[in-house]
């Protein structure tokens, strides 16, 4: 499907996914063991775009994994996710 597009009606190709630079910083410090330690703009933007494309890919994956299945439902829920994750992870 070139358009990212599924017949269950999920679009991944259509979802504007956006992470907040201040919030990728405020994720990283929380997890910093020493507080002195800092994390450059352009890390930060890089990781907020790898974020950006891990969950574009969740989102299609998990439409086609919907759409294999034959079920018709229009919402994706947890255990859809859960059925992608394994593979997601190892390729990232």
């Amino acid at each position: 499907m070139s358009d990212g597009g599924s017949d269950t009606g999920f679009h991944a190709g259509a979802v504007n996914i956006k992470f907040n630079p201040k919030t990728v910083a405020r994720l990283f410090a929380e997890n910093f063991e020493r507080p002195e330690t800092r994390i450059s703009a352009a890390a930060i933007n890089a990781s907020a775009e790898y974020l950006r494309i891990f969950t574009r890919e969740a989102i299609w994956r998990t439409a086609n994994e919907i759409d294999a299945s034959g079920q018709k439902k229009r919402t994706m829920e947890a255990s859809d996710l859960e059925k992608v994750a394994g593979t997601l992870v190892l390729d990232f």
